[in-house]
């Protein structure tokens, strides 16, 4: 490698590194946000627990922040390189766009690589770990997952609610379950909650005792729970809430196809299926056949996904000649958002095998590299 493809390598990797780094920093609030900070602010967790589940996060929002990353840095290093007239004096001296792109294409290849590894095998298993860990927690002290005074809204279709708490037992429950729409079509009271969690069913008890009652709205207007059918009572009642509901399940058979490693999905392609047994038609197995095929080349294709976007970026960042930050991190998300709709728009084809989806989802990359291939043709002319 001569010293000027070092010098661009050099600076388009210290770039890259720095505009990663950033925007895993911004994707790791934004989950640690959503998923454990009113945890550790409730007090369900200690500093030592949320600094490790943290670490977690991170494996399953690089593939995101790679691209994006490499896209802001080459942005930033060849517009900066444009802007001062330095693309012009190496064209000058003989050398051609796609030379001056070699060492960017190399660093490039070696992300995709990086990120393969990632996306089939530190990302499942990062998010495995991190929902054992979570697991784990509630099984210990499930009373910890339900603080008093607080609107608890985790268990689809229910709403939860205590006035308070004395050792191991909820004073003052109040429960809500929910219609498909979110309306509450059973309200439930009593005055002491036992929460206690069931390891063969996987499910979090709450035992209501004492003075208990039930008022069940009637169909015409759920909203108005003044319209309901007659009080029920009772003095004790149960109420299982599955773990997996919020959590996911563990099971290789029911786990979600994102969290499973390459090797898992390779075993997942003739055995994996939403429906139980009874209920799978050939038609059914198609499409869960598909739907994992398309999850494998998902992976593979975000992957890539950061060369096809490099390509695209090199001469875009020639032709911009932009050395403000702000501009170039606005034009690298915009084409990321562009690459991740269209992703989106052809994961839809998941339940039409006859249109390959599979296939189908390489499109974005391929238009990608196309146009960023014609971009450097007609910047090499000029």
């Amino acid at each position: 490698m001569g010293t000027l493809n070092k010098y661009i390598f050099r600076q388009v990797a210290v770039s890259a590194f720095f505009t990663v780094a950033l925007f895993v920093f911004v994707l790791v609030v934004g989950n640690v946000m959503k998923e454990v900070m009113g945890d550790l602010a409730a007090g369900r967790m200690g500093m030592d627990v949320f600094i490790y589940i943290v670490a977690l996060l991170v494996p399953s929002v690089i593939p995101y922040a790679l691209p994006m990353g490499m896209l802001t840095g080459i942005l930033l290093v060849f517009g900066r390189m444009s802007a001062q007239n330095e693309i012009t004096a190496m064209k000058a001296g003989g050398r051609s766009i796609f030379a001056m792109a070699a060492p960017v294409f190399f660093l490039a290849i070696c992300a995709s690589i990086f990120s393969v590894g990632i996306n089939f095998y530190y990302a499942p298993v990062a998010d495995h770990t991190y929902k054992t860990l979570l697991r784990n927690l509630i099984r210990n002290n499930p009373l910890q997952f339900i603080q008093p005074g607080r609107f608890i809204k985790d268990f689809p279709g229910y709403v939860i609610y205590a006035n308070d708490a004395k050792g191991d037992e909820l004073i003052g429950c109040r429960i809500w379950e929910l219609d498909k729409q979110g309306r509450a079509k059973v309200s439930i009271q009593a005055e002491i909650g036992m929460l206690s969690y069931n390891d063969a069913e996987d499910q979090i008890l709450l035992t209501l005792k004492r003075n208990g009652s039930a008022e069940i709205s009637r169909g015409d207007d759920p909203e108005d729970l003044r319209k309901t059918l007659p009080v029920l009572r009772f003095e004790e009642s149960t109420i299982k809430l599955p773990l997996n509901k919020i959590i996911g399940s563990l099971d290789n058979k029911k786990r979600k196809l994102s969290l499973m490693t390459f090797g898992e999905l390779m075993d997942a392609r003739d055995t994996w299926h939403r429906l139980p047994p009874d209920k799978i038609t050939p038609e059914i197995a198609a499409r869960d056949r598909m739907e994992v095929q398309l999850q494998i080349q998902k992976g593979f294709a975000m992957a890539f996904s950061i060369f096809s976007m490099v390509v695209f970026a090199v001469p875009l960042g020639i032709k911009v000649s932009r050395t403000e930050t702000f501009a170039n991190l606005a034009i690298a998300l915009a084409l990321a958002m562009a690459y991740y709709m269209a992703t989106v728009v052809i994961s839809w084809f998941e339940k039409y095998p006859a249109l390959r989806p599979d296939i189908l989802i390489w499109l974005p990359n391929i238009v990608f590299q196309v146009a960023g291939v014609i971009l450097i043709w007609r910047a090499s002319k000029n």
